[in-house]
């Protein structure tokens, strides 16, 4: 009996939270759009691209020393150290 309830409730939470995710996922996408272009642009970084496979692949050591550099005159990287006490 305890079983047979605890399998029952098992099964609606599993297909509760899958439809809570298909749901989040299909509203995400549609702001996606928005939010990267102000992300790209607040922050000056770029979208990571994606693999074949369409996970994504990590930045080189080019990208992140082209960001570093980039952080370092636009004044984001004085801005984080003054922020977090960074930096001295």
């Amino acid at each position: 009996m305890k079983l047979s309830l605890l399998i029952t409730a098992a099964a609606l939470a599993l297909g509760a939270a899958q439809a809570y995710a298909q749901t989040d996922a299909t509203s995400t996408a549609a702001t996606q759009g928005d939010n990267a272009a102000m992300t790209n642009d607040a922050v000056g970084g770029q979208l990571p691209g994606m693999s074949a496979s369409g996970a994504p692949h990590a930045k080189t050591r080019a990208e992140v020393y082209q960001d570093f550099l980039r952080a370092k005159q636009d004044g984001t990287l004085d801005r984080i150290n003054a922020l977090y006490g960074g930096g001295d």
